[in-house]
């Protein structure tokens, strides 16, 4: 995020915020899962990998008294403790090639970025795997795309996109991102409390409107909200469900980071066309719980807002702490029944990726929150679980993708079976 940051050569670089910090927690943690869950197999000896900062700004940050790194030293310090273990790990080494593309459209952030990575050591590995470009993102892309198209077939590549409002990204360029490269996932800053009020006070189309796809008849309706109860909770889900729409990834993940200094609230939203991608960044949320919130409730469908409802009673701030994942444990038990009872075709039962693939998008419910509910109906005698070889499997503890999940023909006197 360098809209809001200034570097320059010869000056003191800027202080971080104490949400920015948390995203570039984000960035760097999300690097190492990645990384570990596409080099699982023990024979793989070598993997692509094209990492994409579009808002790099310079590099370098204060913290109090002390220089922190900024987005871009964090990726690539993620990718070296990575290569290390990997290198370590496997009896036959491991080449992990991995190239970075920092961008930002200011000439002094990127001369400040070379002078750092100069210093710290990178400056042989400029041009080589570590290209630099003053430019804005969107005008890089194209040749981005092309590079990471060159390197193979699985174009596996992680865009970071940092931007300081919610404009310098247009949905367009999203698309593009989604469907010319075989395997991408985009993290996006998004300030939607900024365009909110945007909203209020700007009814006209202007090309920061055009570039996120709302028309005037989208903005009166959006605007239309304010006389609700929890109105901008109200216009927030309106414009997570048209970028939702718009973005062109089967899988999302919206979280909001709240900024105490500026008293907003941002999304960083997640995309991919991966089901596992989805399930490791609710993961990585769970883990990080101390600055990110989800604006829903605790269990399946639970992102979204019904105007019919008091939104004071229940459906707000979800933080994800032990009461949280409490909540949801108990929200998936009761729901569950009645979805796989829903769902399964006559006979074939519901194959537990389906389940998780078409329900995982709008909630805080992971895997691993899913796979022990799951285990418990089993031991209820709720459901059964068959493997897919047909067998059952009546104690195991760990549920896979491809079993499958039926409910009894006969019900008990106390089942959860409401339907």
């Amino acid at each position: 995020m360098s809209g809001q940051y200034a570097w320059k050569i010869g000056r003191r670089p800027p202080i971080l915020g104490e949400h920015s910090l948390a995203k570039h927690e984000i960035f760097e943690h999300y690097v190492k899962i990645y990384i570990d869950r596409v080099t699982r197999s023990p024979a793989q000896t070598m993997l692509n990998l094209t990492i994409v900062d579009g808002f790099c700004g310079g590099g370098l940050y204060r913290s109090g008294s002390k220089e922190v790194d900024g987005s871009p030293l964090r990726l690539l310090k993620a990718v070296e403790a990575v290569d290390e273990a990997l290198g370590s790990a496997r009896s036959k080494g491991f080449n992990l090639r991995v190239d970075f593309f920092f961008i930002d459209e200011k000439r002094h952030h990127i001369e400040f970025l070379n002078d750092v990575l100069q210093k710290r050591g990178y400056g042989s590995r400029l041009g080589r795997d570590i290209f630099v470009r003053k430019a804005l993102f969107q005008e890089a892309l194209p040749d981005i795309v092309a590079h990471i198209r060159k390197k193979g077939t699985a174009q596996r590549s992680l865009f970071f996109l940092d931007q300081y409002g919610w404009s310098d990204v247009a949905l367009g360029t999203m698309r593009e991102v989604m469907s010319s490269i075989e395997k991408p996932e985009i993290l996006l800053t998004f300030a939607v409390d900024a365009l909110i009020d945007f909203l209020s006070e700007k009814t006209g189309e202007t090309q920061a409107l055009l570039n996120v796809e709302l028309e005037r008849e989208d903005v009166r309706e959006l605007t239309g909200m304010r006389d609700a109860d929890g109105w901008r909770y109200l216009i927030q889900n309106g414009l997570y469900r048209h970028i939702r729409d718009r973005a062109g990834a089967r899988f999302y993940t919206p979280f909001f980071i709240r900024s105490v200094e500026a008293h907003r609230s941002y999304w960083l939203l997640h995309l991919s066309n991966h089901r596992q991608a989805r399930d490791e960044m609710g993961k990585l949320h769970w883990r990080l719980n101390n600055h990110f919130q989800h604006h829903g409730g605790a269990g399946f469908h639970a992102l979204g807002f019904d105007p019919s409802k008091d939104l004071r009673q229940g459906m707000l701030t979800f933080m994800f702490d032990d009461d949280a994942r409490r909540r949801s444990e108990a929200a998936v038990l009761e729901q569950l029944p009645p979805m796989i009872h829903s769902a399964s075709r006559a006979g074939r039962g519901l194959l537990v990726e389906e389940l998780f693939a078409g329900n995982c998008n709008d909630t805080p419910v992971t895997s691993e929150i899913l796979q022990k509910q799951l285990v418990l109906l089993r031991d209820e005698g709720e459901l059964s679980i068959i493997a897919p070889d047909g067998s059952r499997k009546p104690r195991a503890r760990t549920i896979g993708w491809g079993d499958r999940l039926f409910l009894p023909e006969e019900r008990s006197l106390f089942s959860r079976l409401g339907f």
